[in-house]
């Protein structure tokens, strides 16, 4: 007998599932907790979803899109392209990283977890990588397309190593001087 998927119960599970996930990391969580948590069964999560990591993707998405939603808010509250360029720095590089219990580092800690066969789907990284082209042509106008995608690509690598930096150093970000000489950099 095929399954039904229900709209509420999904949400159960991915609502479990972000909270243990910011509790306990990704190797910390375990689908029977998560299942515990949203009153369904572990056979019942994998109707859902395929395995822990789509699980995790899902709860990741719908975290950084609304982290990304609300540095567009703040961007256009922002006076000068200057201020605004400090401010989408300031996000990725110390913001995003501490956020949540420092949330961001569960996806890292899951791509590079001992045995993880699962193929990475790179759709996140490059919905996430627009959204940073797209605001950085609002920071930086002077710029050509290509230089902003270059400053999109530069920022999501540093801001992996910044999530995980924060991770391994006692919740360490960047600094105002690491924002400063970047941002310095690309309004020349």
């Amino acid at each position: 007998m095929v399954q039904i998927r229900k709209v509420e119960v999904e949400q159960a599970i991915v609502s479990a599932a972000r909270d243990l996930f910011m509790q306990h990391g990704y190797a910390g969580t375990r689908i029977p907790q998560v299942a515990k948590a949203a009153g369904v069964s572990p056979a019942n999560i994998y109707v859902y979803f395929g395995s822990k990591l789509e699980l995790l993707n899902r709860v990741y998405e719908q975290w950084f899109a609304e982290r990304l939603d609300e540095l567009r808010n703040e961007l256009e509250q922002c006076r000068t392209h200057e201020d605004k360029l400090r401010k989408l720095v300031m996000a990725i590089w110390r913001d995003l990283p501490a956020a949540d219990n420092g949330f961001c580092n569960s996806l890292i800690e899951a791509l590079s977890a001992p045995g993880n066969k699962e193929k990475y789907s790179s759709s996140l990284r490059v919905t996430v990588e627009q959204g940073l082209v797209s605001m950085l042509s609002v920071c930086l106008p002077a710029l050509a397309h290509q230089q902003h995608h270059a400053a999109a690509k530069f920022l999501l690598m540093a801001f992996d190593g910044y999530a995980l930096n924060y991770h391994l150093n006692s919740g360490e970000t960047a600094s105002e001087e690491d924002v400063a000489f970047l941002c310095g950099l690309l309004l020349r």
